[in-house]
C-alpha cells in the first residue's frame, strides 16, 4: 500500500512497506539557531527514529539539508542523494553514503523511480519525479516560476506537491497555479507553507483556484491511491 506524509515545509515521507524515500526532511530548530526564525509546527519525529532508505535533499538550504538533525540520523543505513552543490555539508554532517543527484540524474531504490529535474532558485537545485505503481508525482522543491517548468507535462504526472510561499525564491500561490493547469495533474498540493512566519502563506489562496487542489494534513498518513479516487 503507497503512503504518504507531510512532515513539515518541503519534507515528505513515501512507503510502499518495503522501501521508504524522505525528501527535505527538517526535523531540528536549525533555522532558528541561525537565523532566529522559529518553527510554527514541532518536528513530527526524531531524526534517530527516522527508517528511510533514501534521503533526497532538493537543495543546500537549512530547511532541505538538516545540518542539526542529519548528526543524529542512522546514516550508515541511509542512502542521500542530493545535488553535487550540498556534498561538502552532507559530508560534515557525518553522510556515508552520498550519490550526486542533479538534474537529469535517475534511479531505482526499491520499485521508485526517482529523477531528477529541473528548478530554478537561489542555489543548484532540483525538483523530483517519483514513479511507483502506475503513479507519477512531481515534487517542486524550492523554485520560482520558470517556463523550463512547463518541459514537466511531458511525465503525465499524476499528483504534484507545489511550493506557494512566494518569497526567497520560490513561486507564488498564483504562479503555482498557472503552473498546475499547464501540467494538469490529477491532484495538486500546496507544499513549503506553515512552518515560518515570516515565510509562508495560505493555501487556500492555491487550492481555491483548482479543482484538483488538495490541502494535506502536517503529520497525518494518506494513501496515494485513495487521495486520487477520492479528489
Amino acid at each position: 500500500m503507497l503512503k504518504i506524509r507531510w512532515i513539515g515545509q518541503n519534507g515528505y515521507i513515501l512507503s510502499d512497506g518495503k522501501t521508504e524515500i524522505t525528501i527535505d526532511p527538517y526535523l531540528s530548530n536549525a533555522v532558528d539557531r541561525i537565523a532566529k526564525r522559529g518553527r510554527m509546527v514541532d518536528a513530527p519525529i526524531l531524526p534517530q527514529e527516522l527508517k528511510s532508505d533514501v534521503i533526497i535533499c532538493t537543495h543546500n538550504h537549512l530547511d532541505h539539508v538538516d545540518i542539526d538533525a542529519i548528526p543524529l540520523m542512522k546514516k550508515e543505513k541511509i542512502l542521500f542523494l542530493a545535488p553535487e552543490d550540498a556534498k561538502k555539508t552532507l559530508f560534515d554532517c557525518g553522510v556515508i553514503n552520498y550519490k550526486s543527484f542533479d538534474e537529469g540524474a535517475s534511479m531505482m531504490a526499491g520499485d521508485f523511480n526517482l529523477t531528477a529535474v529541473f528548478a530554478d532558485h537561489t542555489v543548484s537545485a532540483i525538483g523530483v519525479i517519483v514513479k511507483i505503481d502506475g503513479i507519477t508525482m512531481y515534487f517542486s522543491g524550492d523554485t520560482e516560476y520558470n517556463e523550463k517548468l512547463e518541459k514537466l507535462k511531458k511525465y503525465n504526472i499524476d499528483i504534484m506537491f507545489i511550493c506557494i510561499n512566494g518569497k526567497l525564491g520560490n513561486m507564488n500561490a498564483d504562479e503555482a497555479v498557472t503552473l498546475t493547469k499547464i501540467l494538469c495533474p490529477r491532484v495538486a498540493v500546496p507544499t513549503h507553507y506553515g512552518m515560518f512566519e515570516s515565510n509562508t502563506e495560505d493555501p487556500l489562496k492555491y487550492t481555491q483556484k483548482l479543482d484538483c487542489g488538495f490541502i494535506m494534513e502536517h503529520n497525518t498518513e494518506y494513501d496515494i491511491k485513495e487521495v486520487l479516487e477520492n479528489i
